[in-house]
Parts: structure tokens; C-alpha cells; sequence
């Protein structure tokens, strides 16, 4: 029978509470019969000398032992309200970080079936490209399309093997090093690529004419747009315009993509922007992936300085501005 982590948390939880309750009941029922038995020998002791009960109660005696029985009463509760709060944040760190091991654990599993699916397929489909021209005598045309797709395989694996790269370097206190560079140059360049790995693909590059040069780093700079452009480009419908707008601000560069895709749900805006995460099941979701892109736009944007927000389009869509 299994047994999940909720379950064994509550039950850690219930004993350990129940355990606490009975220390501090039996404290209690302690202290109480300790006052009470020497409350009993002082009595027994003011009767043999004749002294009434109103007059045994005036007693620096009584008083001594009924102020030490009040001061224990406070010890136990302030140390039961105390211990009570230790435990019970404790216990939430203890939840939390399981809870956040599992989540890390089902994320690490997500990334490791979409890199073998992201390595996988261009592979396979450079191998039978390579395979084909070699051992078949093809027309001209057939073999322009065959080396245009196999192209945009290698296009691919590039892309993914340079993400990879990059989310590595980002761990090890990555540095950027800003430089003068045309960004009209960078986004349509990006374009280019990702035109030819998505066909279908409608993008609108608005970059004011004699846009200044702008001070970042290259390819840091490079993987922002590419991962923005890209991941606007998966999550909509084919055709579907996504637009990349560039504007300066009171000395800062803004970036702005915009596409009518699927959307983000509120609750997991911030969430995108972890590592290996992405939204659904990697075993039935179908766009491709590794989780790695948004997460990689968010690190090297916060090593320039900048920010980044993600807020909805109208009437349907996401809108990702980035500030440098």
C-alpha cells in the first residue's frame, strides 16, 4: 500500500501534538499536586497551632507557595505556547521543503522526457535525411527540400544545445558582458531562425528607425528574444501574428512580445519563469519543449538589472515586456 507524503506529514503531525499535549497536561497535574500537598502540610501544620483558615491564608508561607504554584502556571503556558509555535513552524519548513522536493523531483523527471524527445526527433530525422540522399539518386527539388529540413533540424538542435549550455552557465554566477550591438540585427536574425523551424510562423518586428545601439551582452541579448519570440510562436495558433515591439524610456530599453495564444493562467504567472517548469503533463502535452526558456529570459534579464513582467493580452494571448 502506498503511503503519500501529505498522509505521512499529518500523522507525524497528529502524534506530535498529541505527544506535546500530554507533556504539558502532565506539567500541569504535577505542578497542581505539588501545591496541593504542600498546601495540605502547611495547613495540618497551622491547625496544631490553633491558627484559623482566613489567617492561614495571610501567611508569608501560604503566599510563598501559592505565588510559586501561579509562576509555574505561566511557565508551562508560555512554555507550551512557545514550543506549540516552534513546533508548528518546524513542521511547515519540514512540509515545505518535501512538497518542494517532490515538485523539483517531478520537474527534473518532465525535463528529462522532453530533452529525450527534443534530442530524439531532430536526430532521427537528420539520420533518415542523411541516410536517404546517400543511398538514392533524388531530383534537385527533392533534394532542396530534404537539406531544408535537415537544416531546420540542426537548426533545433543547435537552439536546444546552446539553452543548455547557457542555463549552465547561469547557475555558476554568470557575468554579462555589455557591448554596443544593433538589436534590429539580433531579432531579425532570430526570426530568420525561427522561420525556418516554424513555417507557418507570423512575426512583426516594430524597431523604430535608426534605433540607438543598445549595451548588452550578445548573447545573452540573443537568447532573450529567441526564447520570447519562440515560446510566443509555440503557444499560438499557426499564423497567428506575434508581435516583438523595442522602445526606449527614461534611459531604458523596453522589450515587448505579444501573441493571441492560449494564455497563462494568473496562478502560474511567476511559476513560468522557474527552471523545468511548464505547464500540463510532458507525457501528453504537445508542444515541444524542455522548460528551460523563460527560465533563461528571467536569469539573464536580472543579471542585466532589468526586470521582467508577464500580463495578459486582449482579448486573448500573453504580453511579456521586458525593462534593461
Amino acid at each position: 500500500m502506498k503511503i503519500s507524503l501529505k498522509s505521512i506529514s499529518r500523522l507525524v503531525i497528529g502524534y506530535m501534538l498529541v505527544a506535546f499535549g500530554w507533556w504539558a497536561l502532565h506539567q500541569w497535574n504535577e505542578g497542581h499536586r505539588l501545591f496541593e500537598t504542600e498546601k495540605a502540610l502547611l495547613e495540618t501544620r497551622y491547625e496544631s497551632a490553633g491558627t484559623n483558615q482566613t489567617q492561614q491564608q495571610k501567611a508569608e508561607a501560604y503566599k510563598k507557595i501559592e505565588r510559586r504554584w501561579q509562576k509555574q502556571q505561566r511557565m508551562v503556558l508560555s512554555e507550551g505556547i512557545f514550543l506549540t509555535l516552534c513546533l508548528a513552524f518546524g513542521l511547515w519548513m519540514i512540509n515545505r521543503a518535501a512538497n518542494r522536493e517532490v515538485m523539483l523531483a517531478k520537474q527534473r523527471r518532465n525535463f528529462l522526457l522532453s530533452i529525450t524527445h527534443e534530442l530524439k526527433s531532430p536526430i532521427a530525422a537528420l539520420q533518415l535525411t542523411l541516410e536517404t540522399i546517400s543511398k538514392r539518386e533524388l531530383k534537385r527539388e527533392t533534394l532542396e527540400k530534404l537539406c531544408s529540413n535537415g537544416l531546420r533540424d540542426a537548426v533545433r538542435l543547435q537552439q536546444l544545445v546552446e539553452d543548455l549550455l547557457l542555463a549552465a552557465r547561469l547557475e555558476d554566477n554568470w557575468r554579462p558582458l555589455p557591448e554596443p550591438l544593433d538589436l534590429e540585427t539580433i531579432v531579425r536574425d532570430c526570426a530568420r531562425s525561427l522561420q525556418t523551424r516554424f513555417p507557418k510562423a507570423n512575426i512583426r518586428i516594430n524597431v523604430p528607425p535608426n534605433f540607438l545601439p543598445v549595451q548588452a551582452d550578445k548573447p545573452g541579448l540573443t537568447a532573450v528574444v529567441q526564447n520570447l519570440l519562440e515560446n510566443a510562436i509555440k503557444y499560438s495558433p499557426d499564423g497567428e501574428t506575434v508581435e516583438f515591439t523595442a522602445e526606449k524610456t527614461n534611459g531604458k530599453l523596453r522589450l515587448t512580445v505579444a501573441d493571441h495564444g492560449i494564455g497563462i493562467p494568473n496562478d502560474q504567472k511567476n511559476a513560468v519563469f522557474e527552471k523545468f517548469y511548464r505547464i500540463g503533463n510532458e507525457e501528453v502535452r504537445k508542444t515541444t519543449g524542455t522548460g528551460l526558456g523563460l527560465y533563461i529570459v528571467k536569469q539573464v534579464v536580472s543579471a542585466h538589472g532589468g526586470t521582467i513582467t508577464v500580463a495578459d493580452n486582449h482579448p486573448k494571448g500573453t504580453v511579456f515586456t521586458v525593462e534593461i
